[in-house]
């Protein structure tokens, strides 16, 4: 399709990291601005991951979890909007720009309803490994689409990468490279990593005179709005949270940390090369197993 086509003419005309890391200009401060907004969208996200598997305990389904969440982040997202004075449906450049607001807020959903599906079924520790792969489809997909450095070395590290991440999968197993022995839930969360990664592209696409509060305001009317339809037409019985205080700091907080995550991390991509900014979201895998003891 021609949307996915790559598009390095209306991507800003950002160095490439490479070239970045020898300058001394204001445009490497920024790029560091970046790479910090990034870590620290990957704690929120951290965060939320944990507020997730405790919401699945408790008999929420992934569908409910990301009505709840988009509910609760359109809440804060339409306030922010509010108090900085930015208009959300008002898209500089009309469709050239809005087509990519639109593809990131639906693949963002998608890719984050398939990482809930998996986070019920499987362990913590798994599911979040596997879907924070998204660095290394992130990097390829930004060398395809816009054309940012994806060098030989990269290529064998992130080669070296996935292969880990089959043994923690599927331990010991040979076979894991080719497919053989990974479950149907591991595979969720590995195509829910794609998703999000051409979300985060589409965020560079769009570019800067998007304003990154615009982005999560579309992802939160399509997680709230598509997640309650589809809720409605699979038939499922509406779970709310029960009257206790830890439910409902459950349920707000998922959204709260939701909308921290995107908006941090859409604020970086503006001013750091996807490939690069993608890759402090290692930090993720590791904190919800540092939480998770809390929980």
């Amino acid at each position: 399709m021609a949307i996915f086509e790559r598009s390095r003419l209306s991507v800003p005309a950002l160095p490439s990291y490479n070239s970045i890391r020898q300058s001394v200009t204001i445009t490497s401060n920024e790029q560091r601005k970046g790479l910090g907004l990034a870590a620290l969208s990957a704690i929120a996200f951290a965060a939320m991951a944990l507020l997730v598997r405790i919401l699945a305990d408790s008999g929420f389904t992934p569908l409910q979890i990301m009505a709840w969440r988009g509910g609760v982040q359109a809440v804060c997202s339409l306030g922010a909007c509010a108090a900085l004075k930015v208009n959300p449906f008002k898209v500089h450049m009309g469709w050239k720009k809005f087509k990519w607001v639109a593809v990131r807020a639906v693949f963002g959903v998608v890719g984050h309803l398939l990482y809930y599906t998996a986070l019920a079924k499987l362990s913590m520790g798994v599911a979040t490994v596997l879907f924070f792969t998204n660095p290394i489809f992130t990097a390829i997909l930004a060398h395809w689409m816009l054309d940012e450095t994806f060098t030989k070395d990269q290529r064998w590290l992130m080669f070296v990468a996935l292969f880990g991440i089959g043994l923690v999968v599927v331990p010991l197993s040979p076979l894991t490279l080719l497919g053989i022995g990974i479950s149907k839930w591991s595979i969720c969360a590995l195509l829910g990593a794609v998703s999000v990664a051409l979300a985060y592209v589409s965020i560079r696409i769009a570019g800067p005179r998007v304003h990154p509060l615009v982005h999560v305001v579309y992802f939160s009317f399509v997680a709230g709005v598509g997640s309650v339809l589809l809720a409605w037409i699979q038939g499922e019985s509406w779970h709310m949270p029960n009257n206790t205080a830890a439910e409902w700091t459950a349920v707000l907080g998922i959204g709260i940390c939701a909308f921290l995550a995107q908006y941090l991390m859409g604020a970086g991509l503006l001013l750091a090369n996807a490939g690069p900014m993608q890759q402090f979201t290692i930090l993720g895998p590791a904190q919800p197993a540092q939480l998770a003891p809390l929980s």
